[in-house]
């Protein structure tokens, strides 16, 4: 597994870069010129796996994109697309998914839309009731309410159509720009409409491609009929969300950096979160096709993140390192995303020692001193580049998959080094390290996950045997704990320097924080939690080995007490928990791996 160390800043930097084309602004333009019918040129468009897969979906349908220097040439007329069956995939972009569903809609054949991974769990059935209140035809092939989907329709019928705002503007956004090709359309968002920024970006683009939409009460949109698309040159504005990672560098380590390539007046949605800065106390400056931000440092706040969503990560990290509560509304709709952002930031945190808690729609952030801490992506872009930003103040930081980028920053570790940030790559698979209560069944476990994983399995009790020569149960008998503990002490610290390594451990080891500490260091800890009743029913089957664990009369007692000692101390250091005591070994191995994919320390 490829690993990024960022090397932190020794001192504040007076830096500059140019940012890439907006992603949101890249797709949309695509989607239009493939409506106009004659040739569109796209300048300075973000090339990222996002926007390749709305390119591909477009050339499926037979429209031709064809990538230049600093342009993407767009050639062919939708409507005019072969009658017959097509087969898109989205990959994991959810803007592509969302955008290619309704464009699918107004276009001639049976189409069939898919993603991968995670984007076929988000969920789409808000936008399939509204297309179908125009006359769609589509089927779900799986899951309700999930991709894939059949879509057999090729047009729509004029008329008013109501759908739910609160779990994606890009469905309002994908109707909105098909709108034009079906005559009047008018749409009433019913609920509150998140992410609206998003929506305004549309409206913005459809105008520049020279389509109108009249907003009435701020929730009721009419795209009116005899509108048809006609630009010959569009130019993608510099992507404000690539953009707010450095500024966020800045605001952390005082920094003094100029972004080039922005338009000061952009109503994209994460220009909200330089206001959130500036709040701060941070001096933002604008100026011709820039904007420079000299950083004064973070403080706690308390912010509604509903219109910025995808900055919440970048927030929730910074706050991390300044001593305070920071509250974030507005997060609901994270948990929808690559991953669900919410428990990712969580966990990540977590690692670092930051408490955190959250309701389902907001967050709340106990900044204080962060250790470093090696980061999971979860397979999100945002994941990476967040908790990277935390790297250049604090040493140690490390990030896992750190190709997970190119989604929609593909040279985004290239940027960091223009501005005199340092990163260092390496390769290097983590160890999968089981804790837990004696009878939770370590041993077991790692065995069929190392057996399934292709990986090497270390039993730590069976190498402190095979070392001393004698069992775990003579060691105690004859040396007492004290000295196990240390024997089992130096073997984690040798063993955690392998790589790749399945680990089962004994039940002790989180009695002493070093332990911890070592395994941590490139491992992930998943503990195996069981009920007293089922540990000591296993206990009891195989326990002649085994040495006393405490002055406890019976093995109830001695359990009862490990327990009250231990439970805290397992959840604490705990990555991941699975749950052993019903379902059969081979079953919490599907689990693990489950988790592992997830985090993406195993690939999909």
């Amino acid at each position: 597994m490829k690993t990024t160390r960022i090397i932190p800043l020794e001192k504040p930097i007076d830096a500059a870069v140019s940012i890439p084309g907006s992603k949101s602004y890249t797709n949309r333009a695509l989607l239009m010129a493939a409506l106009v019918g004659k040739n569109v040129r796209i300048k300075n468009p973000l090339f990222s796996d996002d926007t390749k897969a709305m390119i591909d979906c477009l050339q499926t349908l037979g429209i031709k994109v064809a990538p230049k220097v600093d342009s993407l040439e767009v050639v062919g007329d939708i409507t005019s697309v072969d009658d017959t069956s097509y087969d898109l995939n989205a990959h994991l972009s959810g803007t592509t998914i969302r955008f290619i569903l309704a464009l699918s809609s107004v276009v001639a054949g049976v189409k069939t839309i898919r993603g991968e991974g995670r984007l076929n769990e988000r969920p789409i059935g808000d936008l399939v009731d509204a297309l179908r209140q125009l006359g769609a035809k589509i089927e779900y092939l799986e899951k309700e309410g999930f991709p894939p989907l059949r879509i057999s329709s090729s047009k729509l019928t004029p008329g008013n159509i109501t759908m739910n705002g609160s779990v994606s503007s890009q469905f309002l956004s994908s109707i909105l720009m098909i709108a034009p090709m079906i005559g009047e359309v008018n749409i009433e968002v019913i609920g509150e409409q998140i992410s609206k920024p998003y929506i305004d970006m549309t409206i913005d683009s459809m105008k520049q491609f020279g389509a109108n939409v009249e907003i009435k009460n701020s929730s009721t949109y009419t795209v009116p009929a005899g509108q048809k698309y006609n630009i010959n040159e569009y130019v993608v504005e510099g992507d404000a969300s690539s953009a707010s990672y450095f500024f966020a560098i800045a605001a952390l380590t005082q920094s003094r950096v100029m972004l080039k390539n922005m338009n000061p007046k952009s109503v994209q949605a994460d220009m909200g979160f330089l206001k959130i800065l500036a709040d701060m106390g941070n001096e933002v400056e604008y100026g011709d096709n820039e904007i420079t931000i000299q950083g004064r440092g973070i403080k706690p706040v308390d912010v509604n993140m509903q219109d910025c969503p995808d900055q919440v990560q970048t927030l929730a990290s910074l706050s991390a390192c300044v001593p305070g509560i920071t509250h974030i509304a507005g997060v609901g709709s994270l948990r929808v995303k690559e991953t669900e952002r919410v428990a990712a930031l969580e966990r990540e945190l977590a690692k670092m020692g930051i408490r955190s808690e959250s309701t389902p729609d907001t967050m709340t952030i106990y900044g204080g001193y962060p250790k470093p801490a090696v980061i999971d992506t979860y397979w999100d872009h945002r994941m990476a580049m967040a908790f990277s930003v935390l790297g250049t103040k604090l040493k140690g930081m490390e990030i896992r998959n750190p190709q997970v980028v190119t989604k929609t920053f593909p040279d985004f570790w290239e940027k960091l080094g223009e501005i005199g940030i340092k990163t260092s790559a390496s390769e290097r698979d983590p160890n999968i390290v089981l804790i837990g209560m004696r009878g939770s069944g370590k041993t077991t476990v790692a065995r069929l996950l190392a057996k399934r994983l292709g990986k090497r399995c270390e039993d730590i009790d069976s190498l402190i045997a095979k070392k001393a020569g004698m069992s775990i149960k003579k060691i105690v008998e004859k040396f007492g704990w004290d000295h196990f503990r240390d024997l089992e002490s130096d073997m984690i610290r040798e063993v955690s320097e392998q790589n790749g390594a399945v680990i089962s451990t004994g039940g002790g080891i989180i009695t002493r924080s070093e332990n911890i500490e070592a395994v941590k260091k490139n491992g992930l800890c998943i503990f195996l939690r069981a009920t007293l009743e089922v540990l000591l029913s296993r206990m009891a089957e195989d326990d002649s080995h085994r040495p006393a664990l405490t002055t406890g009369t019976t093995p109830k007692e001695e359990m009862e007490k490990m327990l009250a000692e231990r439970a805290g101390l397992y959840e604490a250091a705990a990555d991941e928990t699975i749950d052993t005591e019903t379902d059969p070994p081979e079953s919490a191995v599907e689990k693990i791996v489950a988790k592992l994919r997830e985090r993406g320390v195993v690939k999909k």
